[in-house]
């Protein structure tokens, strides 16, 4: 029983030897349970910019298992769809545009404001922990995204959130695991980033009386 013990842990350390990235890619998962003091979406036609270049980041582990292997994160086109679904659920019209619109054009646009989205920061840890039969491993990843509105006369909001996720698989034969455990995280910490900034959002007074 023990001989197979330290094989398992064995089999971790030999399989650090030859280093491999293993990319973990998120999905757009929108926030649907978006908390609001208002029963009605926001009102009219409101412009969306959002930017999650800054969320590509490559992990890698925290100790020496699996030390040789890398988990290149890719968070920037799940943030994207996930904050243009959720968005779409809280305000009455949306146009998506690809660079931010200044104040003079929101009016011949038909738009009420300027939404600008981003992401700020992401962070992320991945340990191994050894099994007695497999190893498995622990992930969290930490987010931070910011959202801003102006409105055709001046800023109307402009807050940063954070939030973050954890999860726990099973390493795989050479460590791939680590890649699986590290989009949970990241869904996980996107969707509550994500559910935080459409908070802010619909439940702005100033962003719905529009001064």
């Amino acid at each position: 029983m023990k001989r197979l013990g330290f094989a398992a842990a064995a089999f971790v350390a030999v399989g650090s030897v030859s280093g491999c990235a293993y990319r973990a890619e998120t999905m757009s998962v929108a926030s649907y349970n978006v908390y609001s003091s208002y029963e009605n979406k926001l009102p009219g036609k409101y412009l969306l910019y959002v930017d999650g270049s800054k969320l590509d980041k490559t992990i890698k582990p925290s100790d020496f298992n699996c030390a040789a292997h890398s988990y290149p994160l890719a968070i920037s086109a799940g943030f994207t769809g996930s904050v243009r679904k959720t968005f779409a659920n809280l305000v009455e019209e949306v146009e998506v545009v690809d660079a931010p619109v200044d104040r003079a054009e929101l009016a011949p646009r038909g738009a009420r404001a300027m939404i600008i989205v981003r992401g700020e920061e992401v962070n992320g840890r991945l340990r191994v922990v050894p099994g007695f039969w497999t190893a498995g491993m622990e992930t969290q990843v930490e987010l931070v995204g910011s959202i801003v509105v102006d409105g055709r006369k001046g800023r109307l909001l402009g807050t940063t959130v954070s939030g973050d996720g954890n999860a726990q698989s099973n390493a795989g034969l050479a460590c791939e695991g680590g890649a699986a455990s590290l989009v949970q995280s990241a869904e996980d910490a996107m969707k509550e980033v994500v559910g935080r900034l459409g908070e802010a959002l619909t439940n702005s007074e100033r962003v719905r009386s529009g001064v």
